[in-house]
């Protein structure tokens, strides 16, 4: 009797999977290349507003996607995957992404034009910490393009210092150019492409598993289409996981800190960064580096944090939150800063057990992907789209059903704007973190369950 050829039959499968991804990402690529022009295209659609008709793309978008993670993760891994297909699915990536890099982002979101002031602001010579962008002071700055799309005209910026400096940098190479300043974020986003493949390599998994970033519907449309800064800070904390796990430990952490100056959420990483050796100096050069890019912008005083303490304290700041949400439904009286507040100390108590483990340096993925999942669930103030990117890249390593799904499901959150009262539907919520919680619940439960079993046989 002759035996099955099972090395055959893989091979014949991963061929059908390549087959199969190359079709669904050339389908992606025309929905990306059409994005809203699809009014033009179809007129049937012009009775549809443009939050909606974008929850649908981005829906549509995420089968495709959700399909060819799956593809990727249980069939390409059996061998190894010719470099030449790991090419193809950069190079639909980067496709995907110049489809959106030239239509007007304030469908979505206006953050791109504060970027484009605040350059302007300080290379007038003026501290952006100091003036909201309607204040007497900043008036001779206004224009008709920038200004009148800026958000919060009443209130200082909310970026931080690192956030500032890539502002002044980048309005002296690009001016008010939206177009460039979208360009420029995707050609960090592309980058950090190489940095994962990279990182890829050094975890012995098969490349082809960038997938799950390159083509994640959020990370494209948030950058590319939006330009938000998400594009900088992400590739800069990708950088600090790949230096570190390559024992480049200071320079890992000036990355980090650099990260953590534009958008400061993934300072959360810190302790995941910290081994037993490298504590001490691992805290002093991240203090150091913070430090360092606040000097130019002292002179602000009392009004270097900018929006920041507004943010936290007022409730109507609050954006598609889960588990805050819930407590504040649960306990009513409950004061939103007080919460806040307790969001923090919880994270800090996450970030406390992580930093007093001992870690090996390939452990600093695994830490700051837990970290990055409880600051997710723990989010002070908002949880914007935008903000789900930083848990991405960590999905290359560890592709978890439950987050994979969150970050096609979060965008429904916009809908809120298109809602009546501008309140958010109560049932986008249901459908963003019911599935999230009860998955990440089973997935704990199963692991739980296999280490107890293993416990019992070893015994």
């Amino acid at each position: 009797m002759t035996r099955p050829n099972h090395k055959s039959k893989n091979s014949f499968g991963s061929r059908v999977a390549i087959a199969a991804i190359v079709g669904l990402g050339s389908l992606s690529v025309v929905i990306y290349f059409i994005n809203f022009r699809i009014y033009d295209l179809f007129p049937v659609f012009s009775g549809i507003s443009d939050i909606p008709l974008y929850v649908i793309m981005f829906l549509l978008l995420s089968v495709l996607y959700l399909t060819s993670v799956y593809l990727v993760i249980h069939w390409m891994p059996r061998q190894e995957t010719p470099w030449m297909w790991t090419g193809v699915i950069i190079f639909l990536a980067i496709l995907f992404r110049f489809c959106l890099i030239p239509p007007d982002p304030t469908v979505l979101s206006k953050d791109m034009y504060r970027y484009i002031w605040d350059g302007r602001v300080q290379q007038n010579g003026i501290n952006p910490f100091l003036y909201p962008p309607q204040a007497d002071e900043l008036k001779n700055l206004r224009d008709d393009q920038i200004f009148p799309n800026i958000n919060r005209k009443d209130y200082p910026t909310l970026y931080p210092a690192g956030a500032q400096i890539f502002f002044r940098i980048f309005y002296i190479l690009v001016g008010d150019n939206v177009t460039a300043y979208k360009g420029i974020m995707v050609f960090f986003d592309i980058a950090t492409l190489l940095v994962l493949t990279a990182l890829l390599r050094a975890y012995s998994y098969n490349a082809s598993r960038i997938i799950v970033y390159a083509w994640n519907p959020l990370v494209i449309f948030e950058i590319a289409y939006s330009g938000h800064l998400e594009g900088l800070t992400v590739f800069l904390m990708a950088t600090a996981l790949y230096l570190y796990v390559i024992h480049k430990k200071i320079p890992a952490i000036i990355m980090l800190a650099l990260s953590a100056a534009i958008k400061l959420y993934p300072a959360v990483l810190l302790a995941a960064f910290l081994d037993r050796g490298h504590r001490i100096k691992g805290i002093v050069t991240f203090l150091a580096a913070i430090i360092l890019l606040y000097l130019p912008f002292l002179s602000a005083g009392g009004k270097i944090s900018g929006f920041l303490p507004v943010y936290l304290k007022n409730p109507y700041e609050s954006f598609n939150l889960g588990l805050k949400y819930l407590l504040m439904r649960l306990i009513p009286g409950l004061d939103y800063y007080l919460l806040s507040l307790m969001s923090i100390v919880a994270l800090a108590i996450a970030g406390l057990v992580v930093f007093l483990k001992d870690k090996e340096d390939i452990d600093v993925m695994r830490y700051a992907y837990i970290l990055v999942g409880f600051l997710m669930i723990l989010m002070p103030s908002s949880l914007h789209p935008w903000y789900v990117i930083l848990i991405v890249p960590f999905l290359v390593i560890y592709p978890n059903p439950a987050w994979l799904m969150f970050t096609c499901t979060v965008t429904l959150s916009y809908l809120k704007y298109n809602s009546p009262q501008g309140i958010m539907p109560t049932w986008v919520l249901l459908v963003e973190y019911v599935p999230l919680f009860a998955l990440l619940a089973a997935g704990w439960l199963f692991r739980y369950r296999l280490r107890g079993s293993r416990f019992k046989v070893s015994g």
